[in-house]
């Protein structure tokens, strides 16, 4: 319509009638970018510095007994390091990673107010909290699974790996005792960064929530006047005692996780991973001002 020389534009909003891709693929899509939000991938160098530290810190023991058994071995001797006291080894690239790396993916989102855009699409809560729990597993394999493939790989091209029967079979032990492991450190993780949204905040949190309780509780056992199983709390202990059981190995002993029997040990360690995911489902469901 025309008055004179001005126009009118209608500048309303159309229904679009294009075609949609289905929940799962926008899943996909937020996890995928998730997984590279906490890696550093696509960011800045200041944001690649943590990511890339952990990494170094997981995979350099891996390399480090790689070129030991091809070069020295049979110069200086020892056993070769076990994939049960290599998850052990990496429990602290793991630890820096939940407390400075994992909230990465949840807490910014609050701050900046990206969540209520997400919410507003095809997501909801509930695929939210699993396209950014896959995120962070992923980039957490990388360190539980990662190392122990180069190492498996490396030993069996070098002649000095098992037989291709005992090698499958060690490629499951190695995905069951990894995705366990990462399941536990992700749902910590991020049942401490569902509460606030600063990262300085939920690395405090994180630490704290992985390191107290060893501290509480053990002078506790050791005193007498606690039971072993008080010990599952000790979250990082039960799981690298359990990863230890899985390879069918056994730890020092010094633990007392490990006077415990296999099934009492994965309960408290399956036990802890549901009480975080559960923590965090229930916080995002009491987030005002979102659908």
């Amino acid at each position: 319509m025309t008055t004179g020389d001005a126009r009118l534009y209608d500048l309303g909003y159309r229904r679009y009638d294009g075609p949609r891709d289905r929940p799962a693929r926008a899943i996909l899509t937020l996890a995928e970018f998730t997984a590279r939000r906490v890696l550093g991938i696509g960011r800045g160098a200041r944001h690649k510095v943590l990511p890339a530290l952990t990494l170094v810190i997981a995979y350099l023991p891996a390399l480090a007994s790689v070129l030991y058994a091809v070069f020295a071995k049979d110069i200086v001797g020892g056993d070769l390091i076990t994939y049960g006291d290599y998850m052990f080894i990496i429990g602290s690239a793991l630890a820096l990673f939940a407390a400075l790396v994992a909230p990465e993916a949840l807490c910014p989102d609050k701050r900046t107010g990206m969540l209520g855009l997400y919410l507003a699409g095809p997501i909801d809560r509930n695929r939210y909290l699993i396209a950014k729990g896959a995120g962070v597993l992923s980039a957490m394999l990388l360190i539980t699974v990662g190392p122990l493939l180069f190492m498996l790989l490396a030993f069996f091209l070098a002649g000095l790996g098992p037989s291709v029967t005992e090698t499958l079979e060690l490629l499951v032990r190695i995905f069951a005792a990894g995705t366990v492991t990462a399941l536990l450190y992700a749902a910590l993780s991020m049942a401490v960064s569902s509460f606030t949204t600063r990262r300085a905040a939920a690395a405090v949190g994180v630490v704290l929530l992985l390191f107290v309780p060893t501290s509480v509780v053990r002078p506790a056992i050791e005193s007498g006047g606690a039971p072993n199983e008080l010990d599952l709390l000790s979250s990082p202990i039960a799981v690298s005692e359990l990863a230890y059981r899985i390879f069918g190995e056994s730890s020092d002993g010094s633990d007392p996780v490990a006077e415990l029997s296999t099934w009492l040990v994965a309960g408290g360690v399956v036990g802890t991973i549901l009480a975080g995911a559960a923590i965090c489902w229930l916080r995002y469901r009491r987030l005002e001002g979102f659908r």
